[in-house]
């Protein structure tokens, strides 16, 4: 009895460790020049347009690319309840804020952040990339930077503060929550996925292409 006990209070502190955690997280903008803006998905609208949330990925995203952050915008989302693709969807935005088509690359086919950094990671070693910011739902940067950098990329937090997802407080309790517990399954089972994952998206490809590059003099 007492076991269950001790097991049950070390799981509670655990859990408001992590949430804790991921709002600290949640408020820290670590924008910084990289090779790559990567812009995760969210919800298209039955009328085709980004939700709120999406749309606040892509304008953070189109916002540091104006500002010089990174030469590209990597969107990557499948399709989800409604077509356009959330990949597709953000691309429409990035056009019409003036962003040329040849600084997108597109992944329409990930259906969740673990596919998401997969295909970056595949991305990275054909073009070179090595440094990424992440931009995503505040609440979703510790997990997103997480998996950003266990496929190898210096990876840092962009949040998407205009999201609602964000902005509304019972919103933002309940994802943060989510997040949480997302967290403790990707710390527990899918990072062992996403090993995998790497090793066969790397398997006969250079070894060292997301090493930093030697220091100067």
């Amino acid at each position: 009895m007492v076991g269950v006990t001790l097991g049950g209070l070390t799981l509670a502190l655990t859990l408001v460790g992590l949430y804790k955690a991921v709002d600290r997280q949640a408020e820290e903008d670590e924008a910084r020049p990289a090779d790559v803006i990567i812009v995760l998905g969210s919800q298209v609208r039955a009328d085709g347009q980004p939700s709120n949330s999406l749309r606040s990925r892509i304008e953070r995203g189109i916002e540091l690319y104006h500002a010089g952050y990174a030469p590209t915008l990597f969107l990557t989302g499948g399709l989800g309840r409604f077509p356009p693709t959330e990949a597709e969807a953000m691309r429409r935005v990035a056009l019409a804020a003036g962003v040329p088509d040849s600084a997108l690359v597109l992944d329409t086919g990930a259906t969740s952040t673990q596919e998401s950094m997969l295909t970056a990671a595949r991305e990275a070693q054909a073009r070179g990339w090595r440094t990424a910011l992440v931009v995503s739902d505040p609440f979703h940067m510790l997990r997103a930077r997480q998996m950003a950098r266990d496929v190898g990329f210096a990876a840092y937090g962009a949040p998407a503060y205009d999201s609602h997802l964000y902005t509304i407080d019972r919103l933002r309790r309940f994802y943060t929550l989510r997040e949480t517990l997302a967290l403790v399954w990707y710390y527990t089972v899918g990072r062992l996925g996403m090993t995998e994952g790497i090793e066969q998206t790397v398997r006969g490809l250079d070894p060292v292409s997301f090493l930093p590059p030697p220091r100067e003099g």
